[in-house]
């Protein structure tokens, strides 16, 4: 198996994970925030958006790391590209 595929198989595993747990734990809840409370919520309902914000900020937070991988891979193929010209020169 390839990285790629241990990583969706982690995933799907880890989602499945979740709905058990957010299924027998249907019950409901009471959500209280410094002075801010939500009387009687389902906490299938916070576990879900629990997860669903977690996964958001990820995707937010990844997106910082991309542009600079891709520069690093531009860096990559100028200095490979040097390296074979002065190898040509030689």
């Amino acid at each position: 198996m390839t990285l790629v595929q241990y990583y969706v198989l982690s995933v799907l595993v880890f989602a499945l994970l979740i709905a058990v747990f957010a299924v027998q734990n249907a019950g409901p809840v009471s959500i209280k925030l410094f002075f801010w409370t939500v009387p009687e919520v389902p906490l299938v309902l916070v576990i879900l958006v629990t997860v669903l914000c977690g996964f958001f900020i990820g995707l937010f937070l990844g997106s910082f790391s991309r542009p600079r991988r891709g520069k690093q891979f531009q860096d990559t193929n100028k200095l490979q590209q040097e390296v074979l010209e002065n190898q040509k020169k030689l």
